[in-house]
């Protein structure tokens, strides 16, 4: 009997039937064929017969028939789409991955490792950079401020003279506000309290939308002069002072030594602009303030619906054109510009920072997608037979496809719930670590329905990268082979070339994340072993602010204070000073006498200090040259500074002998006097990471403006060196002085690097993760490697090979692939390291010690990923193997 259905397939071929049309079009073309052949044969014999059926297969009644059919058929979109259909490969792929437990385990551990790690990163830019203000329509308050090209100030407040003539000449906002922020000192409940005060206009609250929770907000007659003083409580203030008592509305409350009266309290989470808890009204001085004078302000505005801050920009920007005319010649040349708030106060460095961490956290989703595509693609393998039954059966290569994503769906869809469970513990983690006091007003660190939007996209994006390579490795499968030949040795070539190159591109990802973490890891290590060049052990300390007003008070209050801490028993050294060394230098532009400067912005800026004598002696600071600061050094003689070795390296030569030379600080528009350099210090710690051994200029605290706050610094024994003893020592002078932001100085000096610290250890725990999955990818590899393989170690041992042959075969593979990956990946660690630059501190991005650390620790885990397949492998009965297939 001749095989017609064989010959009407081959015909059918080119016409690209849907396989359930072709397989019913085959059947019935070829029982008509046998049917004519039967008749046919009787007349004109079997060859003749068969010679014109065939024919027939080209002439036009064929073609008829298959276009008639292809005209019935239903389209093949419907068939292989409909809902039916998908959970039809839902239930298979579930009944699929449940008889492969090991699999389903390691692939959805691996993702939602990925995904739990992005997610939690995602948190923190949305709850950081994304969020907004907790106000309503946050992207409409805008922040205001002024900007000078040729002195590179790119964030300057607004005086208060321009921002009368902003809010009374702009178009582009419903309502402009203008706020200072500074401190308080409050007295009213046991003991005085210094706490977070602003002065606003009373348009801020309706820029922010936000009344309050009892009594009223600011009126337009509370901002000028004259009117009866008021101020606003924030929630916990008034709970503290008052026990939550709505009695308080109409009390008198000191402030800095005046009363207010109390008109209102704000809402329990409100605190605007960060950590306010008191609200003064700004005084306007009845607007007749000139251009440039006045305080200098933050200014806030809400745009008017359909206004952009394109608009809005410009319409500023023409205003601060016309009010340069009313400048004097020599004024800056200021330029108003728009923002919206969060972009604008959020510094650039955090913002990039945050998205160099979420790239690296999103390599390390893509070492997990690697993984279990590696997984797939040896399922796939395995279910090479069952793929080519199906296909065989009428399965269309595109039906084929969607089986293997709907698996790859439903391992990210688990992954993806696992994921939100590890992001929410590391969200609570970094909750913890990440102090309050660092927080801004909008920061919100949780999972909310944003966040898990986000989640929903990394486990489609896990879906399509990790599950669509195995899609469309399954639907190239060569059916007649496979059912042909058991052994698939030419799809394991293949599949294993695939999943090799896939394990380079996971070290390398690894590489990248390990040497960068590196890189942060030993910044930690650097900053945490620093020697500043100044004592922190066993000294204390603490921030004091005077209530006197008046200068002469303040002088006579901080020299009080200071002779009796000097004089408690067993204290080692006692000082004052406008901050504390370390972490607290402030920037100034210095001007060294015989020195020229063609303009004064050309003049440089280096950091100061304030200290009374007791800065040597409390922090230990030795003196190289010249003299210290001592008492006699006070405003009724000559100005002194004492600079650092960084200073005179600087602006000195090696020959000039910087003392008794003469520097001014602030340059000639500011107005202050020369003062003489009388002595040398070694160069101390500036808590800059970008550059922590800057050129300082000390300065005699009694010699400058002390302003009504100092920093207070005792080191002794452990009764003296003490807030408790700072706090007596106060309370005996004036007891409505508060003491606060009491802590060691060891602590206060960390406080510094705790951002870092903490960005280092999520970094560490992205590379950690990185390499565990790496090693997992490449054991699988491996051992997927010597499963495929037993039948070649089986020949290769039974013609001669030695174990030691078979184990330098298999580990080389794996020494190759992680050669190529770690080359690949050093490459782009070393580019990253770059890109974070500023945040390294005592490494530089070419150190070869964290090169050998990462390489060591990736050849270690390489090392054993490789050698317990190969050993395996030398176990392999050469008999077995050879009766394997």
């Amino acid at each position: 009997m001749h095989d017609w259905r064989t010959a009407v397939r081959a015909r059918l071929a080119a016409e690209r039937l849907h396989p359930q049309d072709e397989a019913e079009l085959v059947e019935e073309i070829a029982q008509h064929l046998e049917e004519n052949f039967a008749e046919l044969s009787a007349n004109v014999g079997d060859t003749n017969a068969r010679e014109q059926l065939l024919a027939q297969l080209h002439d036009s009644t064929f073609e008829e028939a298959v276009s008639r059919r292809r005209a019935r058929a239903t389209p093949p979109r419907s068939r292989t789409w409909t809902p039916t259909s998908v959970l039809r490969d839902m239930r298979h792929g579930l009944r699929s991955l449940r008889r492969s437990p090991g699999t389903f385990a390691a692939g959805t551990v691996a993702l939602g490792l990925g995904i739990g790690l992005t997610t939690m990163m995602y948190s923190i830019i949305y709850g950081t950079l994304i969020i907004g203000l907790p106000f309503r329509d946050p992207s409409r308050i805008a922040y205001i401020s002024h900007t000078e090209i040729k002195r590179h100030i790119i964030d300057a407040g607004v005086a208060l003279g321009d921002f009368e003539r902003y809010a009374a000449g702009q178009t582009s906002f419903e309502t402009f506000g203008g706020l200072t922020r500074g401190t308080a000192t409050v007295t009213g409940g046991n003991l005085p309290d210094r706490v977070g005060a602003s002065r606003v206009t009373a348009s801020v609250f309706d820029v922010l939308g936000v009344r309050p929770m009892l009594g009223r907000t600011f009126v337009p007659a509370d901002n000028e002069s004259g009117a009866p003083l008021t101020a606003l409580l924030s929630f916990p203030l008034w709970r503290d002072m008052y026990s939550g008592d709505s009695a308080a509305i109409g009390k008198t409350l000191t402030v800095n030594g005046t009363p207010y009266t109390i008109v209102g309290v704000m809402p329990e989470t409100f605190e605007f602009p960060e950590r306010v808890r008191i609200w003064l009204p700004l005084d306007l001085r009845g607007g007749a303030v000139p251009v440039g004078d006045g305080p200098t302000l933050n200014v806030i505005g809400r745009l008017r619906n359909g206004v952009s801050y394109e608009r809005a920009n410009s319409d500023l920007e023409n205003l601060s054109r016309q009010l340069a005319a009313q400048r004097p010649p020599s004024s800056p040349e200021l330029r108003a510009a728009v923002q919206p708030y969060i972009e604008a106060t959020m510094p650039r460095k955090v913002g990039r920072i945050l998205y160099a961490m979420l790239a690296a956290v999103m390599l390390v989703l893509l070492v997990a997608c690697a993984n279990v595509t590696n997984l797939l693609l040896d399922r796939t393998l395995g279910r090479s037979r069952e793929i080519g039954i199906r296909t065989a059966l009428g399965a269309s290569r595109l039906a084929v496809v969607r089986q293997s994503l709907v698996e790859s769906s439903i391992l990210a869809a688990c992954a993806a719930v696992l994921g939100t469970l590890l992001a929410q513990v590391g969200i609570v983690a970094f909750n913890s670590a990440f102090p309050a006091a660092e927080r801004r007003l909008w920061m919100d660190f949780s999972i909310n329905p944003s966040v898990l939007l986000f989640v929903l996209a990394m486990a489609a994006v896990a879906t399509i990268v990790s599950g669509l390579l195995p899609a469309i490795q399954s639907a190239r499968l060569d059916v007649a082979a496979i059912l042909k030949d058991e052994s698939h040795s030419t799809s394991s070539l293949r599949v294993g070339r695939m999943s090799r190159t896939i394990v380079a591109v996971e070290i390398a990802l690894s590489s990248t994340l390990l040497l960068v973490a590196g890189f942060i890891t030993k910044t930690i290590v650097n900053l945490r072993t620093v020697d500043p060049g100044f004592l922190t052990s066993g000294v204390y300390t603490a921030r004091i602010t005077a209530s006197s007003p008046d200068t002469a008070a303040r002088r006579i209050f901080f020299e009080s204070v200071e002779q009796r801490l000097t004089s408690t028993p067993g204290m080692d050294g006692a000082y004052f000073g406008n901050d504390l060394p370390g972490s607290g230098w402030s920037g100034s532009r210095v001007e060294i006498e015989g020195l020229r400067y063609e303009r004064e912005e050309n003049i440089p800026f280096t950091i100061t200090l304030a200290v009374t004598p007791g800065f040597f002696s409390t922090f230990g600071v030795r003196v190289l040259r010249g003299r210290a600061i001592t008492p006699a050094d006070r405003g009724t003689t000559a100005p002194v500074a004492v600079v650092s070795d960084a200073f005179v390296r600087r602006f000195f030569t090696p020959t000039t002998d910087p003392i008794g030379r003469r520097l001014r600080l602030g340059g000639p528009s500011a107005g202050h006097e020369w003062m003489t350099i009388v002595g040398v210090v070694p160069t101390l710690y500036s808590a800059s990471i970008d550059n922590p051994w800057r050129d300082a200029v000390i300065t005699s605290f009694w010699q400058q403006d002390r302003g009504t706050t100092a920093s207070v610094a005792v080191r002794g024994s452990s009764s003296a060196a003490s807030v408790a003893a700072i706090r007596r020592a106060v309370a005996a002078i004036d007891p409505n002085v508060p003491v606060y932001s009491a802590a060691p100085m060891g602590e206060a000096l960390m406080r510094s690097m705790g951002p870092v610290q903490l960005l280092g250890t999520v970094f560490v725990t992205f590379g950690v993760v990185a390499l565990v999955l790496a090693a997992i990818g490449l054991y699988a590899v491996m051992a997927f490697t010597v499963h495929r393989r037993v039948r070649e170690m089986g020949i290769r041992m039974a013609l001669g090979a030695r174990a030691a042959d078979i184990m330098r075969m298999v580990a080389g593979q794996g020494a190759r692939q992680t050669v190529i990956g770690m080359t690949v990946g050093f490459v782009l660690g070393g580019a990253f390291a770059r890109l974070i630059r500023s945040m390294l501190f005592g490494v530089g991005p070419n150190d070869p010690a964290v090169f050998v650390l990462v390489a060591s620790a990736l050849g270690v885990s390489a090392f054993a990923a490789c050698v317990i397949p190969a050993i395996r492998a030398t176990r392999v009965d050469p008999v077995v193997a050879l009766k394997s297939e």
